[in-house]
């Protein structure tokens, strides 16, 4: 059964304790939209109990609030699955040092100075730190004898049978007929937005030579089986299997872990090659319906471009090299995409766009590209040292772009937050 989906109806729960919270530090930490992952190996002196039995606190407004919060189980490199057809069937539900704890850094608070956590077996102070200013801010893990009343904040949700994610910002669909990549984006209820989707659909085009064969196959003919998923308060994990098969035989054919979280969605693009191909090119394109008026900016086009439907010589002339950042932006909200690469990846990722209301795709709904932005993936494939690479792709959901927004956005992965876990030991 699906989880009721809270969206900023915050029910803020006083925690009954001995004691009075004091705080001698107030949370100066700005950077809103980063999830805080930590291994468990991390935690060694409060692991080993039954995941039910953890709670996270925030102290905020001289208030100690529970938080939202998971606990993923990974064993031998992979989540543990905890719904779908083929659930993970495991039986160790302890928190272990590969386990990952994770929380959204906007739900950190100040630091405490002296507090006793009612019943607590043990207790760690989780200090989250910005590297790059050294602002701060704390929550607090808490470990009990018996599982605990947990925050009902539930950031992003997953409608298996719909295929939809809901989360704050943002509503992704996917089509049974094209699983591999969304066929609906609309901003969530998070920014003020309505609902309504305004992409045509993601578009997967990919040029491919093996065995002799000359392939170009599209989001229509990769196959993707969903082994099953993770659906917590703070993240979405859903794993596939996605395969291109050649006559038969599965030339490109990857498992892989699709995130979503409130603010954004990442998308794991894989390649692993059983049989190598001689020429190999991919495209990835998300296919606006109707953006006119908006603009497009992009770390290599700082200027930015009007959306009109016709490429007109400025846009024809746009620089399509390796980008960090682009964002489609109106006066209200801002659709970011960013593709990250692996360290000393061969291949390069280009720019796609194309602003032109009169495109032809036989693998499309509605004609045109109104815009079309993406990831060219062209070069470099031959010069794979191994059969596997992967590749992220991100789509952040926010307000409208300002100049220096993108810092923000690109922090998230190219700057993750910092963190230090002791004990916590209230001062007598």
């Amino acid at each position: 059964m699906v989880k009721k989906f809270v969206i900023f109806s915050v029910i803020i729960t006083i925690i009954l304790v001995q004691g009075i919270a004091l705080s001698n530090a107030g949370t100066t930490l700005k950077r809103t939209i980063d999830p805080v992952i930590i291994k468990g190996k991390n935690f060694e002196f409060i692991l080993g109990h039954p995941i039910n039995n953890y709670n996270l606190y925030s102290y905020k407004d001289d208030k100690l609030i529970m938080i939202p919060f998971q606990i993923d189980k990974i064993i031998n490199g992979n989540y543990v699955l905890t719904s779908g057809k083929n659930k993970s069937k495991n039986t160790n539900n302890n928190f272990d040092k590969d386990d990952e704890l994770v929380f959204m850094a906007k739900d950190a608070g100040d630091k405490i100075k002296n507090y006793k956590f009612k019943d607590a077996i043990s207790c760690a102070e989780i200090e989250v730190t910005d590297s790059e200013t050294s602002d701060k801010a704390w929550v607090y893990l808490a470990a009990y004898r018996t599982a605990t009343q947990k925050s009902s904040v539930d950031y992003v949700d997953y409608d298996a049978g719909n295929l939809t994610i809901t989360a704050a910002n943002y509503i992704a669909a996917f089509d049974k007929s094209h699983l591999v990549a969304a066929s609906s984006y609309a901003f969530g209820k998070g920014l003020g937005g309505n609902g309504a989707n305004f992409i045509d659909r993601v578009k997967v085009r990919i040029s491919m030579t093996a065995m002799g064969v000359t392939l170009n196959p599209t989001e229509d003919d990769i196959k993707v089986k969903e082994y099953g998923y993770i659906d917590g308060p703070v993240r979405v994990i859903i794993h596939t299997k996605n395969t291109i098969p050649v006559l038969g035989i599965p030339v490109v054919s990857t498992e892989q872990d699709t995130v979503y979280y409130y603010t954004y969605a990442e998308f794991p693009f894989a390649a692993k090659f059983p049989v190598k191909p001689s020429a190999f090119r991919a495209t990835i394109i998300d296919d606006f319906k109707n953006s006119v008026g908006w603009k497009f900016y992009s770390s290599t086009n700082l200027a930015g471009q009007v959306i009109d439907g016709k490429m007109d010589d400025s846009e024809k002339s746009l620089n399509l090299s390796p980008w960090k950042w682009s964002v489609l932006t109106n006066e209200k909200l801002a659709f970011w995409s960013r593709c990250i690469s692996p360290a000393g990846s061969p291949v390069k990722v280009y720019l796609y766009y194309n602003d032109n209301a009169n495109a032809v795709d036989s693998h499309e709904n509605v004609k045109g590209e109104l815009p079309g932005i993406g990831s060219d993936f062209k070069e470099g494939w031959l010069n794979l040292k191994s059969n596997f690479i992967k590749f992220s792709l991100v789509h952040f959901f926010t307000k409208s772009y300002s100049p220096g927004m993108e810092k923000e956005i690109t922090n998230v992965h190219d700057d993750p937050l910092k963190t230090l876990i002791k004990p916590f030991i209230a001062d007598k």
